[in-house]
This record gives C-alpha cells, structure tokens and sequence, in this order.
C-alpha cells in the first residue's frame, strides 16, 4: 500500500546531475511558435524603425538563448514585444479575458457609489403647511 502524499509536500523534480535543470530542449520545442509570435509583433511595429528594432532585439535573444548560449536584453523590450503580442491576440480574438480559464478573468472595480449606504429613502413626501 502507498503512502499518501501530504499536500503540501515539496516535491523534488525528476532532474539528475548538479545543478539546475536545462531549460533549452524546451525553448527549442517552441522555437516556431517564439518565431512567429515576435512576426506578428514585428508588423504591428512596422511603421516605427525603433520598435521594430526592439522586436528584432527580442528575438536575437531568444534565439542565443535556445542555442544555449548567454544573452542580455533590455526588459523595456520583452515587455513592449509582449504587449504588441498581447495586442495582437486583442485585436483578433477580442480581450484576453474572454479566451478562456488560462488567462485571468476580467477585473472589475467597485465605484465609490458601490460603498455609500443610502441615509434617506428612496421617494420623500413633502408636506406643506398652508395656514
């Protein structure tokens, strides 16, 4: 018989050796995938030289780094690429909300009227004294 596992156990991955895991195997897997994500972002970028610059230097690095090696891009880039992504999945698919569990739902705010408790009734009778 199994010994039940607790839930909140830590688990120890599956992964021999010192060190680390190495992630490459599985950028290389959605290397297509990288490619044509940073296409699409690149032609929504294609009027403006400087953002297209940045795709492209998002897309230098994935490609060091799948090849295994060392590589450095501004974060200004990876995320500017990712919200032209974002973007474009946006402008074809409708908001990101709306495609489904694995993204994160819609958020909406309370308005400040959702918090006051209304101090008098809805309808007032005025009563008018004639002498």
């Amino acid at each position: 018989m199994k010994k039940p596992k607790k839930r909140n156990e830590t688990r120890t991955p599956d992964v021999t050796g010192a060190g680390p895991p190495d992630w490459t195997p599985m950028f290389q897997a959605f290397r297509e995938a990288f490619e044509w994500a940073l296409d699409v972002a690149k032609q929504l970028a294609r009027d403006y030289p400087e953002e297209v610059a940045a795709v492209e230097r998002v897309r230098a690095f994935m490609r060091k780094r799948i090849a295994g090696e060392t590589a450095q891009v501004p974060a200004d880039d990876v995320l500017f690429t990712f919200a032209l992504i974002i973007g474009a999945i946006e402008r074809d698919l409708g908001p990101v909300g709306m495609l489904g569990p694995w993204f994160a739902p819609a958020m909406k705010l309370p308005s400040a009227s959702d918090f006051w408790e209304r101090s008098f009734p809805k309808s007032v009778t005025v009563h008018i004294a004639t002498a």
